[in-house]
């Protein structure tokens, strides 16, 4: 069978590799002699006909589009333009898109099935049910058209041991084509990376945390690759394809601290000699001073932490319950340790003051932190705010493709005010010289990249110019 994988090309700035697509690629390659072919349209900045002009060489058997929320509608646009083009011929829709929006995801007629949650094993079982022609119902998690109707089956539940799910299939990729500059697209989560050569890697699945604002995409139970596992996938990328950096995606990477420690404890041992980075995935009251000491003598720089609200009554009641005092007492002492530290915060939760989100703020301003982000809620579906948004009758004022404005708001701030709060909290943050020099001080390559970005930006504008 030839099976096409796309992501779509959308506005998302971050071209991280689809790990999602190399997981289910490598899972296929396991049951016998497919043709596989990863078209990421976001990386090569592909619209959704120029996805397909460039793949009909291939001519596929099945089409497998992976989306996120917001690139909803450029998924349903590939998808019409494949039956236009191979009418007859499956097309499969998986990700946190048809995960979270299964009965919008279905309405379209150009969609065949939907994969909801992790879909390695659905996956498969359903390539193989096409090939000995046996029945749908047996699969689990999936959602199809009989008679006209919309079927699904119920969820199977998760990979318990992940060691089961080979590695990525890096191959696929033509990895050189992520290391290159791109004018406004950032080739990984973390927007300053330490060496060029960087991909992601997933260590491990599910957050045992209930956030209200959060996915369900791996579940609530937290499940670990082993060390030996995810050291295997080290040395393979260092010397296969001679990546430098990793940077871990994980939706929470140090609630297990002794597993933690044991897994940079490894990388030390085995003198890989590469840099490591958490754009997201770290619990800020979960640390102790052994991992800060272990995980900076391995060639970790960069530590991102999810604190979402200054604000101790919020964070009870969107069930994020962070210590905030522990939180801050770990980031003085990870900036100590010479870490470049980043916190992600959001405003705008139901109920929320703006007294609440000036604590957020000032937790921001008087922290050591080098970078911080100051979200606007976005009640996506399938969450617990979502379910207290439809139940409120609130209204929707925009869409979901920006984290910066409003798109429903459940505060008690005006959605003007609570736009401008976040513009004012940017700047609190910012716009202090003793931040700009403790940043300067602490970015990697600080000099270096202000000069190159200055360049791209000037000839992206001599470019625009000239036509």
């Amino acid at each position: 069978m030839k099976v096409l994988f796309v992501r779509p090309g959308t506005e998302i700035v971050q071209v991280p590799p689809p790990m999602g697509l190399l997981y289910l690629a490598a899972c296929l390659r396991q049951t016998g002699e497919h043709q596989i072919r990863i078209v990421d349209g976001r990386l090569l900045e592909y619209g959704p006909g120029e996805v397909l002009y460039y793949s009909a060489d291939f001519n596929p058997d099945v089409l497998g589009i992976t989306g996120l929320t917001m690139e909803g509608p450029a998924a349903h646009e590939i998808a019409a333009k494949f039956k236009k083009r191979w009418p007859g011929r499956p097309v499969l829709l998986g990700g946190p898109y048809p995960t979270g929006e299964l009965e919008k995801a279905m309405r379209d007629p150009n969609v065949d099935f939907c994969f909801i949650g992790e879909a390695e094993k659905s996956f498969v079982q359903w390539v193989q049910a096409q090939e000995n022609g046996s029945g749908l119902d047996q699969i689990e998690g999936i959602a199809f058209r009989r008679n006209g109707d919309v079927h699904s089956t119920p969820h199977g539940g998760f990979v318990e041991n992940l060691d089961d799910i080979p590695l990525p299939a890096w191959d696929l990729l033509e990895l050189e084509l992520y290391f290159k500059k791109r004018f406004l697209r950032i080739r990984t989560m973390n927007p300053n990376q330490m060496r060029d050569r960087a991909v992601p890697m997933v260590s491990s699945r599910g957050c045992p945390y209930r956030c209200s604002y959060c996915h369900n995409l791996f579940g609530k139970k937290l499940r670990h690759r082993s060390v030996e596992n995810v050291l295997q996938e080290m040395i393979l990328l260092k010397e296969q394809f001679g990546i430098e950096e990793i940077e871990f995606i994980d939706d929470i990477f140090n609630l297990n601290l002794p597993r933690a420690k044991a897994i940079f404890q490894a990388v030390i041992d085995r003198k890989l000699g590469m840099n490591f980075a958490f754009p997201n995935g770290l619990r800020s009251d979960s640390f102790d001073d052994e991992l800060f000491r272990i995980m900076k003598k391995a060639g970790v720089y960069r530590l991102v932490f999810a604190i979402e609200s200054g604000s101790k009554r919020i964070q009870k009641a969107v069930h994020k319950n962070l210590n905030l005092e522990v939180s801050k007492e770990n980031i003085k002492k990870a900036d100590k340790a010479g870490f470049f530290l980043g916190g992600f915060f959001i405003i705008g939760f139901p109920d929320e003051t703006e007294e609440e989100i000036w604590a957020t703020i000032s937790f921001a301003r008087e922290s050591r932190l080098h970078t911080a982000n100051f979200f606007i809620l976005t009640p996506f579906p399938s969450t617990e705010v979502w379910s207290q948004a439809m139940a409120s009758g609130v209204p929707i004022e925009g869409d979901f493709h920006h984290y910066y404005r409003v798109s429903i708001n459940l505060s008690k701030v005006p959605s003007d005010r609570l736009e401008k709060l976040q513009r004012i909290a940017t700047a609190k943050f910012y716009l202090r010289p003793v931040r700009l020099i403790r940043f300067a001080a602490r970015v990697p390559h600080f000099w270096k990249r202000s000069f190159e970005m200055f360049l791209i930006f000037f000839l992206a504008v001599i470019g625009k110019w000239k036509k």
